[in-house]
């Protein structure tokens, strides 16, 4: 069964939740309707089926305009989605009736939705090889958690957070989710004492998150967290990342009796990829002498520079980008 919020999942990740309940987010959908016609000319909607329409419809009453035409028409879509819509404004239309603002144009969200209707299981099955694959390669170029974790929170725009014997070594939050976040790392304690057995899936809502666990060893979980309940396609991608994980925490090695030493730099922020950056700039943007202060190899270093390129748009070798870098580490006056 294919629900409003998986449907919203495979069309925009980034669409947004403009109004209506957040618990009909769970109604199944069977079918779509699109529409350029505004209220209260709607065409028949039958149960369960989800109305693609354009923003440019509304008129001066805006959304609660629409919720009235459809319950006016005696009208009960599974959800509406407004294409074309990115910036629209939150508002608290009457009716519990979930309304969607995406980016895409009418015909484009259209045809997203009907396909993922009819290729669901495939596009599952599709993904789930895409995130395996990317986080093993995420893995070899840093045997890391945190490298695989923030490969999987890329791809599905959630917060992810890695227990590894107890301890959070992982906690990436999503696009504009770090007070999500910061949430989370305040109620990971509670979490980790109502542990899943190993091997199982648990859902859980804290202080205002929604959390879905996948337990991968003895004191060892991968955690997903946001203010919106998880999807089918969250599920699938968060148990990809367990399979890596669990490969992970097989191919740990014993501490060395005598570790090497290392050149001396500041403690860590627990942010890989964060220390990366600033150990690069402080470097003057030279991959060995950061490489050797941060005590990886340098195809590491290089690996966690191309991440930050994509996801973040910095890159610590620009003098303007080590300068704010750098600014951002000095402690206060």
């Amino acid at each position: 069964m294919t629900t409003v919020l998986d449907l919203w999942r495979a069309m925009d990740p980034s669409a947004r939740l403009v109004s209506g309940s957040v618990e009909q987010l769970a109604r199944p959908v069977r079918g779509v309707v699109r529409t350029r016609a505004a209220p209260p000319f709607l065409p028949p909607i039958g149960e369960g089926e989800l109305l693609v329409t354009d923003a440019a419809i509304l008129g001066s009453d805006g959304l609660d305009g629409l919720a009235a035409a459809l319950d006016e028409a005696g009208l009960a879509p599974a959800a509406v989605w407004m294409a074309g819509s990115a910036d629209l404004a939150a508002e608290a239309a009457g009716a519990p009736t979930p309304i969607i603002a995406g980016a895409d144009m009418p015909s484009s969200a259209a045809m997203a939705a009907s396909r993922h209707l009819d290729h669901e299981i495939e596009d599952l099955r599709e993904f789930a090889a895409a995130v395996r694959l990317s986080g093993a390669e995420a893995a070899l170029a840093d045997p890391q958690p945190s490298a695989p974790a923030g490969v999987v929170a890329g791809r599905l725009r959630r917060g992810i957070a890695v227990t590894v014997d107890g301890a959070l070594v992982a906690l990436n939050p999503r696009p504009a989710g770090r007070a999500l976040a910061t949430r989370f790392a305040a109620t990971h304690a509670r979490l980790l004492s109502e542990r899943s057995e190993v091997g199982a899936t648990a859902r859980r809502t804290r202080d205002g998150l929604w959390v879905l666990e996948r337990s991968v060893g003895p004191g060892s979980s991968a955690w997903l967290f946001d203010d919106l309940p998880p999807a089918r396609v969250d599920e699938t991608g968060l148990e990809a990342l367990a399979v890596t994980l669990r490969a992970l925490l097989r191919r740990r090695a014993p501490e060395p009796a005598r570790a090497r030493r290392l050149p001396k730099s500041r403690p860590s922020t627990g942010d890989p990829l964060r220390d990366t950056l600033v150990a690069v700039a402080r470097a003057n943007g030279r991959i060995a002498p950061a490489a050797r202060a941060l005590g990886v190899h340098r195809n590491t270093v290089l690996y966690r520079l191309r991440r930050a390129e994509t996801e973040l748009g910095i890159d610590p070798r620009r003098p303007d980008d080590a300068l704010a870098l750098l600014r951002e580490e000095e402690p206060p006056a």
